[in-house]
């Protein structure tokens, strides 16, 4: 169901990368703000260049490229979940294979920041249940 609604939703963002962008360098703003009224240590200052470096990176572009990246990996996801609901362990080393494309392709395609912003919030719940399909290894083929 999560590579469905993946796809669906990282579709949304393919066709319209500048809403994406605007609605994305928003939410980094509102956040730097909120981080900034909190936070009172030595710590500002490294917060505030990670956040500008995020909202100047935000553009259409990047949003077109973390979409196409997230695109294959929820397609890689979807065929692994099949395989493996089929008893297939290849279906097990695809989806580890499709969170490393998750993991690598934003650092290295978008760069900076954002390509690992882009990258953790990808694989953060992909981890969770590549360790649940571990725990089911055995009963695969």
């Amino acid at each position: 169901m999560s590579a469905v609604s993946g796809l669906w939703s990282q579709s949304e963002r393919l066709w319209s990368p500048d809403v994406t962008a605007d609605n994305t360098r928003q939410t980094f703003e509102e956040l730097r703000e909120t981080l900034e009224k909190q936070s009172y240590n030595a710590d500002t200052k490294t917060m505030e260049t990670m956040f500008d470096a995020v909202i100047s990176q935000t553009t259409a572009r990047s949003m077109t490229a973390s979409s196409i990246i997230m695109l294959i990996f929820e397609s890689i996801s979807l065929y692994a979940a099949y395989l493996m609901w089929n008893l297939q362990k290849k279906g097990f080393y695809l989806y580890m294979a499709g969170i490393g494309v998750a993991f690598f392709a934003p650092m290295i395609f978008i760069g900076s920041w954002l390509g690992v912003i882009t990258a953790m919030a990808a694989i953060f719940m992909s981890i969770l249940m590549l360790i649940l399909y571990a725990f089911n290894l055995k009963y695969m083929e």
